[in-house]
């Protein structure tokens, strides 16, 4: 029987998604003290190297990669926003591969209220994915203004997706678990992907998902870059109560399809919880089985 993966967070070489910082390349520090942490030891990317969607089909295939979360972005900062209208068009083309998650611009919350709305309505879209902490001005996930967002996403039956880690918000406190606890517990019917697993954060954001039910957490990169900090954490809650709650996701383009598949499967975690990360888990939540 053929094994399934479902890499639950990719940025594919399409359109709108070229415009966004991490397919922005720059040259290696020449210092290595300054050597970026994400990028140490990371393999060819033909496909981000090139903008080109036939080398990432293909990269998938090769990965052994079933289906794909395609995240969303709309950030009003240097970090880049994707047009929902070019995920649906990857939806489209390869429906059996791809699914959605649009991203909602936060600027205006009425609108925001309506664009959950719509885009939860189109299909192979599951869920929406906010970025709250890069607003300008920014604010912290937790914050009641996004409440009617939350509201409606819970409403339409969608997965909300908040990104949490050092790289979000102005200092390290945007990136503290207790405020997507407060989300959690403020809506308990709502389901939450946690991608970054709030990292440096990753006692508290174990603590805050063995409390919220509603909670999955996406270590990505965090959890499966070989010599990562708190990642040995992170497994051991995998093969005990969070083993149906973690997904796996590689953060393409942030590090390669197959290489991180593979180092994820390094992991010393048993059979049930990888089968869980790689699929089952994600499935679930998606509706899949």
């Amino acid at each position: 029987m053929m094994e399934m993966v479902l890499d639950f967070r990719i940025r594919p070489p399409y359109k709108s998604y070229l415009d966004l910082h991490i397919f922005r390349s720059s040259p290696p520090p020449a210092d290595p003290r300054k050597q970026a942490a994400l990028t140490m030891n990371r393999g060819p990317m033909p496909s981000r190297e090139e903008g080109s969607m036939e080398h990432f089909l293909a990269e998938m295939d090769a990965a052994g990669i079933t289906r794909a979360v395609v995240m969303g972005r709309s950030s009003p900062t240097f970090y880049g926003r994707v047009d929902n209208g070019h995920i649906q068009e990857l939806i489209n083309a390869h429906p059996q591969r791809f699914m959605g998650f649009a991203g909602i611009d936060l600027a205006d919350m009425e609108q925001a209220v309506v664009a959950t709305e719509h885009w939860l309505q189109q299909p192979g879209f599951k869920g929406i994915a906010i970025d709250p902490q890069w607003e300008d001005p920014p604010f912290y996930p937790g914050d009641e203004r996004l409440d009617p967002v939350y509201a409606k996403c819970r409403d339409m039956g969608g997965i909300c997706s908040i990104t949490s880690s050092i790289f979000l918000g102005p200092d390290m406190t945007y990136s503290e678990p207790v405020h997507i606890q407060r989300v959690a517990l403020r809506f308990p019917q709502l389901p939450i992907v946690v991608p970054h697993a709030c990292w440096p954060h990753i006692e508290g954001a174990l603590g805050m998902a063995m409390q919220c039910a509603n909670v999955y957490l996406l270590p990505d990169f965090y959890g499966y870059i070989p010599q990562m900090p708190m990642a040995d954490q992170i497994v051991r809650a995998t093969n005990y109560y969070l083993r149906h709650r973690i997904l796996y996701g590689s953060s393409y383009p942030v590090r390669p399809l197959g290489q991180s598949l593979e180092e994820f499967k390094r992991l010393e975690l048993d059979q049930e919880a990888q089968a869980n990360c790689l699929w089952h888990n994600g499935a679930h939540l998606l509706g899949l089985e």
